[in-house]
């Protein structure tokens, strides 16, 4: 009876997920497809556009799924998603504090040992940095809704907590396969990440926390910084604030700081703060 159980609830949360991953593909194809040559075209010249471009359709989509998803399947708000208006300035702010705390702890370790160093942001433009922060801001949403959205709560739901997350933060591992090129550290610093912004999301059942946090490390560590992130080098407007050269497995190499022990060690603690800060809300969901 168990097993028969289990099989049944299985198929209950894949189904669900699947025909949402089918409508989020149908939505990209019709608006990507289409264009494909124009944009390679377009990306030799204006990437900063292009890539803002890319990151508008991916919202757009991932949006229009969503509300697809609870409209039909799950027949609730939209709202009911994680985009609830109470608290979100507090929770904005607080997670653009823990998100550059624990950039700025990272980067400041790899200072101490002479592995980052200040350079003059030769090139540096405000237009082309506001560009690229607009553009990153709606990645990073549409990463959260894909990380901590429809599928998260689809598995919480019918399902617990903690398979929830480890099965959330192995898709948004997965998400980024391409950039691992075999490397394991990046894998485990992508997973935990992925925990980490899944128990954020958990403390405030809304998604404005985990973008908070993901935007201000994301921002930063690219577009402000310059520095190599998720193996993309190109994520702001050419210049750089810190050039990052030390022992691959504690700077990540190729793959950017993220791929190194020094973020292990700081998302490790920074999660244990998380946990231990927000004890009481946790223990209510476990």
């Amino acid at each position: 009876m168990a097993l028969i159980k289990g099989l049944q609830t299985t198929w209950k949360i894949l189904w669900r997920i699947l025909l949402f991953y089918l409508a989020w593909a149908v939505l990209l194809a019709f608006l990507f497809v289409p264009f494909g040559s124009k944009v390679g075209a377009w990306y030799k010249t204006n990437p900063v556009e292009t890539r803002l471009y890319g990151d508008i359709v991916t919202i757009v989509t991932m949006l229009t799924a969503t509300w697809l998803a609870l409209k039909f399947i799950d027949r609730r708000a939209f709202k009911t998603i994680g985009f609830a208006s109470g608290n979100i300035i507090k929770d904005l702010f607080t997670g653009v504090v823990i998100g550059s705390v624990w950039l700025c702890a990272s980067l400041g370790i790899a200072w101490i040992f002479g592995w980052a160093v200040p350079v003059y942001p030769a090139g540096f433009s405000w237009n082309i940095l506001l560009i690229s922060a607009v553009s990153m801001l709606l990645n990073v949403a549409a990463q959260e809704l894909l990380l901590c959205g429809f599928i998260f709560q689809t598995i919480r739901n019918r399902s617990n907590v903690t398979i929830a997350i480890i099965i959330s933060a192995a898709l948004f591992a997965g998400y980024h396969l391409g950039a691992f090129k075999g490397e394991w550290l990046p894998a485990v610093n992508v997973f935990a990440a992925g925990v980490f912004f899944c128990i954020a999301y958990l403390i405030t059942n809304n998604l404005w926390l985990p973008v908070a946090i993901h935007f201000s490390w994301d921002v930063l560590l690219g577009p402000v910084f310059g520095i190599t992130e998720s193996g993309r080098s190109n994520l702001g407007g050419g210049w750089k604030m810190f050039t990052v050269n030390g022992p691959k497995l504690l700077t990540g190499g190729p793959f950017g700081m993220e791929g190194g022990l020094i973020v292990t060690i700081t998302t490790a603690i920074t999660i244990i703060f998380i946990l231990i800060f927000y004890r009481q809300k946790i223990e209510k969901l476990l």
